[in-house]
């Protein structure tokens, strides 16, 4: 296990899921999500691509969240091979029998409800927008139609980024956070230095 990393496949959903408070006692949040078939073939392409990268890597074995795809287990001897930098050429993701592995892979696909999914980066659970009939927050991070409540997060995301979004999230709760103390008449100096203290 000390030599082991994990790696994820970040997918721009094309099709989201809904939040809704949960409908006997209105306080829990509830979630509706299930990946579409369009989704789940970018999930299942980015995990083909990471095991590529993997395997042109040097990787000793290779494993999927996918409880009914065995792990891809390199030969032994192509393993000690790629340890020392020889005339050996390096391994290629076009390999016969990682190629079959990928074969199967593609053919397993992602099936329900064995599969595990996880989610992390979660955003545009509150967008933002221009209108009140399709946004959560106004484009300065007002939740429209209540007084002096402001969301700068993720969540204010129009749509997910497909990408790691801590720069833009970072950003966009700088300039929400800019716009409060510009209403408010507080210098951004004083502000910041109130904030120190």
């Amino acid at each position: 296990m000390k030599r082991m990393t994990g790696y994820i496949s970040l997918a721009r959903d094309r099709y989201g899921g809904r939040v809704y408070p949960d409908p006997v006692d209105g306080t829990r949040a509830r979630i509706q999500y299930t990946p579409s078939k369009y989704d789940k073939a970018h999930i299942l392409e980015g995990m083909v691509h990471l095991a590529e990268l993997l395997y042109v890597e040097g990787a000793r074995e290779i494993f999927t969240p996918v409880p009914s795809m065995p792990s891809f287990v390199r030969p032994f001897a192509d393993a000690e091979a790629n340890v020392h930098v020889t005339g050996i050429p390096a391994p290629s993701i076009n390999d016969a029998e990682f190629q079959a592995w990928i074969s199967k892979l593609r053919l397993v696909g992602l099936p329900s409800p064995d599969t595990g999914f996880a989610t992390a980066h979660q955003m545009g659970s509150c967008r933002m927008g221009v209108s009140p009939d399709n946004s959560v927050v106004d484009p300065l991070g007002r939740v429209w139609g209540t007084q002096g409540l402001y969301l700068c997060d993720a969540s204010v995301f129009p749509s997910a980024s497909g990408v790691n979004p801590m720069v833009t999230n970072m950003a966009v709760s700088r300039g929400i956070a800019r716009r409060i103390v510009e209403r408010a008449g507080v210098s951004s100096t004083t502000a910041a230095t109130k904030a120190r203290l």
